[in-house]
């Protein structure tokens, strides 16, 4: 009969009711690799930079910035910038 006295991957229970048996060791999560977004300010104001990309035009950064909107309110907006407009934060 299967159950609680077979000696599985938990240990016997005379093993487990002793606290003796150790859990095998779970496989450590392979690192997370570091973000691309950096803190920017655009127009003076703090924003994030998720992306890069080259065009004709040279390259432009998309940006995500918080915005006051008078109508709305506070709102998220994600918008390409030409480089010039993007101001790096140390």
């Amino acid at each position: 009969m299967r159950g609680g006295y077979g000696t599985g991957d938990h240990g016997t229970l005379a093993e487990r009711v002793a606290g003796r048996h150790q859990e095998p060791a779970a496989a450590p999560d392979p690192p997370v690799p570091s973000t691309p977004a950096r803190h920017c300010r655009v127009d003076g104001e703090p924003s994030l930079l998720v992306e890069w990309c080259r065009t004709e035009r040279g390259w432009e950064g998309r940006v995500v910035s918080v915005l006051w909107m008078d109508a709305v309110g506070w709102v998220t907006v994600a918008r390409w910038l030409p480089a010039c407009d993007i101001e790096p934060v140390p």
